[in-house]
């Protein structure tokens, strides 16, 4: 029990910080502008209005979850070092897995608080368009979306406990920006590859979480033609995300078990 409130005090000092920085406001106001652009069309008479707002709205939700998350995730170790606020936390019955979870918990809750203003946004504008929902799909791409955003943190503090926060930011982008192009990528490349080449694409599918398994937008989009996911694949989905989240998260503790205090 000790532990748990420990983590959910660390929980709630990030999220606090998150919800009065003026980062996470300015990502919503500029995914609120977007979104409001592609309401304009509207007035050239576009057919199938409804299902391009759906598309632009969940892309610009899905995206700009994902950049909040990796601006707080990235900075939360290096600037605990640099601030040198991390002494007096650790210097109290607190482990460093404890640490960790509880700030890993935080940057979760804060992406569960933007994704759930994109949320109230999103289903303001389709309402206005007189457009549905597709509340199983929607429901559990959200659901998907938090997994996803739960192993970038890991990945993200595992960054930071390697290198800068400058670079751990960059190579967080690059690793968000570039999946679904590595995930084809490796799928072209396969046919045209040797048997150590093969070998190679095969290690790296299994070593890289595949990001794109957890985006159901594209499906979310064609709710008069994509029934709901069954509850297997939703279930192998969530063991895959929290396989490889618990697997980082394990690297992210013994590189900081290792770093000096």
């Amino acid at each position: 029990m000790d532990r748990l409130r420990a983590i959910a005090v660390i929980a709630k000092g990030v999220l606090l910080e998150a919800i009065r920085r003026k980062d996470v406001y300015a990502i919503v106001l500029i995914c609120c502008g977007l979104i409001g652009l592609t309401m304009t069309v509207d007035f050239f008479d576009i057919e199938g209005l409804t299902k391009f707002y759906r598309e632009i709205a969940l892309k610009l939700m899905d995206t700009f979850t994902a950049v909040a998350v990796i601006l707080l995730a990235s900075r939360q170790l290096p600037r605990e070092f640099e601030q040198r606020t991390i002494y007096p936390l650790l210097a109290r019955p607190i482990g460093r897995l404890t640490f960790l979870l509880g700030k890993i918990a935080g940057v979760c809750a804060a992406a569960g608080f933007c994704l759930g203003l994109f949320m109230a946004i999103f289903i303001a504008g389709i309402t206005a368009l007189g457009g549905g929902v597709g509340w199983p799909l929607f429901l559990q791409h959200v659901f998907l979306q938090m997994l996803q955003m739960l192993l970038l943190a890991t990945a993200c503090f595992v960054l930071s406990l390697l290198c800068s926060r400058d670079a751990a930011l960059a190579l967080a982008f690059l690793f968000y920006f570039t999946a679904s192009l590595f995930s084809g990528l490796t799928v072209i490349l396969y046919d045209f590859a040797g048997p150590a080449g093969r070998a190679g694409l095969w290690l790296l599918t299994y070593a890289v979480p595949q990001l794109d398994l957890l985006d159901l937008s594209e499906k979310a989009v064609h709710i008069e033609i994509w029934p709901p996911l069954g509850w297997g694949t939703m279930a192998a989905l969530a063991a895959y995300a929290l396989a490889y989240s618990l697997a980082l998260l394990a690297i992210a503790h013994a590189l900081f078990r290792r770093r000096p205090l």
